[in-house]
């Protein structure tokens, strides 16, 4: 959480960006977000996105899985799945493309059928 944390800082002061005119452009209120800025609260997936897309930069850089700041080229449905994927535990990231292959089989099995 520091990385983030540190990370929105840095951000904030390259683009002289106060926490009023940020805690808007989140739609959230400032007490809000001083909370995530302080580590007192976590920042919801929801709110990754917005920061994502109020720097213009990646979550995977605002969750320090990257050191490249531009976006990937996702659709943004996307961009949120492979988000909430990696925030998974891996147990769970198992289990996930497990049912997902088997969800790819069933479509193409049905895609068969209806040929």
């Amino acid at each position: 959480m520091e990385a983030i944390i540190q990370r929105i800082r840095t951000l904030m002061e390259e683009q002289h960006l106060s926490q009023k005119r940020l805690a808007d452009e989140l739609q959230v209120s400032y007490s809000a977000l001083n909370n995530y800025l302080s580590g007192r609260r976590w920042m919801s997936l929801p709110i990754l996105c917005k920061l994502s897309q109020s720097f213009d930069i990646s979550t995977d850089y605002l969750l320090g899985l990257s050191d490249e700041k531009k976006p990937a080229a996702l659709p943004c449905d996307e961009h949120e799945l492979l988000i909430a994927y990696r925030l998974l535990p891996t147990v769970a990231k198992r289990h996930l493309l497990g049912e997902t292959h088997q969800l790819g089989w069933l479509c193409r099995q049905i895609s068969k059928m209806s040929s």
